[in-house]
């Protein structure tokens, strides 16, 4: 039986879901990617830190070359929506910015665009703000803002201009960064950002042009400039419909977007560790979804009977004299070693996890199942706090300091961390002092010098985490 014109339709489109989905493309296309940035980028600049930003560039990095993230959301570029995010505000870059003379944030864009939103917009919005800070403390005037003008209208531009003002006077508000600060840190110089991808002619002024071959000349800048690169790297390639079956598979243009959708269970951090394998282009998708099943299934517990040490476990960082903030691994059983090593270093663990376990009931160290990264925990935070918040109280003045973990180190033990510094401490000193009344602007406030005080590592919890603390706390 003839198939009509409609059911022919209905079977390509399928056909291009099923392929758009595959595991195989996903894949091999982040490979191809990779290679972009490994062979090209990194060749023109060799001496900037490579900054994967969250969530979709870090699947385009291996782990081995970088030490940060960024988390610069596309949505903060949207049209009529220009921001400049108080919950996200990167300044774990700034040390790097100033001591390696510019960074190369990585990112991706799905099909139709050639590069996202928060690089073509987000980052300038960013660099624009400091910018004026730097400008107005030495008493100048200049361009703050610089967008690519191929992605960025002229009339959209001038609009996210005049909103510049707006968001400076907002940010100076939060009294956590000044001019000073940024002119002592810069030396003087504005952040200006400048953009790669595929075929980008900052990239092929480096490369011969008869040849193709990426010359030893890297890209730097003039002694006289008065400005700190910000690099913006955009890693996969426009192409019409997203898709390109040139490459012995189908490239799906910003293939590491919306892994929830496509990576069954995989992560960024599982794709490296077996990269030899999941890279193979000989393997076929039912072969890859196996491997990847057999590497997610959650582990069994490990326990201190494996040899395993507190410092092989967590990692932590000091907020205040009295509380530490840390990040613990997952599926981890504590048992009598590390508990004695646990007693011997905190008054009290708050341990915020699903997947940590104890081998008995220990009056300093408490498990709340609250899981980061996920929505229902988020939602329970707030009932939890009511518990948490008092019992971390009475042991604010013990000769010890208090640990607060999670997972992640970046959600849970951050929200309730923040909720205990706005009970407990002043907002400017980070002093010792029981708060009478809590504003919002408080919260921002404290949620900012967390951010500050955690010199290269990005934090940022989830809205719905955050809502939570706000909800408990007001």
């Amino acid at each position: 039986m003839e198939l009509t014109s409609d059911q022919t339709i209905n079977f390509l489109n399928r056909e291009i879901k099923k392929e758009y989905r595959s595991l195989r493309n996903r894949l091999q296309s982040i490979v191809f990617d990779h290679k972009f940035l490994d062979e090209q980028v990194k060749a023109v600049f060799p001496d900037y830190p490579i900054i994967p930003n969250e969530r979709c560039g870090v699947w385009y990095c291996d782990p081995k070359d970088y030490l940060q993230t960024s988390y610069f959301k596309s949505t903060d570029g949207h049209t009529n929506q220009w921001d400049f995010s108080l919950r996200r505000l990167n300044f774990h870059l700034l040390p790097a910015l100033a001591a390696s003379g510019g960074i190369v944030v990585v990112d991706s864009t799905r099909r139709g665009k050639r590069m996202p939103d928060a690089l073509s917009k987000t980052v300038p919005i960013w660099c624009a703000v400091l910018n004026s800070l730097l400008l107005e403390y030495q008493g100048l005037e200049g361009e703050v803002l610089f967008c690519p003008p191929q992605t960025v209208s002229e009339f959209e531009f001038e609009r996210i201009k005049s909103r510049i003002p707006d968001l400076v006077a907002k940010f100076k508000k939060m009294n956590i960064l000044t001019g000073a600060d940024i002119d002592r840190l810069f030396k003087g110089k504005i952040l200006r950002p400048l953009w790669v991808f595929p075929g980008a002619s900052l990239l092929s002024s480096q490369r011969d042009p008869f040849t193709g071959e990426v010359l030893s000349q890297k890209w730097h800048t003039a002694e006289l400039e008065n400005f700190i690169p910000v690099v913006l790297c955009t890693v996969s390639y426009q192409c019409q419909d997203g898709v390109d079956k040139r490459h012995g598979f189908t490239y799906v243009q910003g293939a590491a977007d919306d892994h929830e959708l496509w990576a069954q269970g995989l992560t960024a951090e599982l794709f490296w560790k077996h990269i030899s394998i999941l890279s193979n282009i000989n393997l076929s998708d039912q072969e890859l979804e196996s491997f990847v099943e057999d590497k997610i299934h959650p582990q069994e517990p490990n326990s201190a009977e494996n040899g395993l040490s507190l410092d092989q476990i967590l990692y932590t960082d000091i907020l205040t004299e009295e509380l530490h903030l840390g990040k613990i691994s997952s599926n981890v059983h504590l048992g009598e070693h590390l508990v004695k090593e646990l007693r011997l270093k905190y008054s009290l663990v708050i341990i915020l996890s699903n997947t940590v376990t104890l081998s008995e009931d220990e009056a300093a160290i408490k498990i709340f199942k609250l899981q980061s990264e996920c929505k229902k925990s988020s939602k329970a935070l707030r009932t939890e706090l009511i518990k948490i918040c008092p019992l971390a109280e009475a042991y604010l003045p013990n000769s010890l300091p208090m640990l607060v973990c999670c997972n992640t180190g970046k959600d849970m033990s951050v929200c309730v961390s923040l909720a205990i510094l706005c009970r407990n401490y002043n907002v400017g000193s980070w002093d010792l002092n029981v708060q009478q009344s809590i504003h919002k602007i408080d919260i921002k406030k404290h949620l900012s010098k967390i951010i500050t005080k955690l010199e290269g590592r990005n934090v940022n919890p989830p809205r719905a985490s955050l809502n939570s603390v706000n909800a408990y706390l007001m």
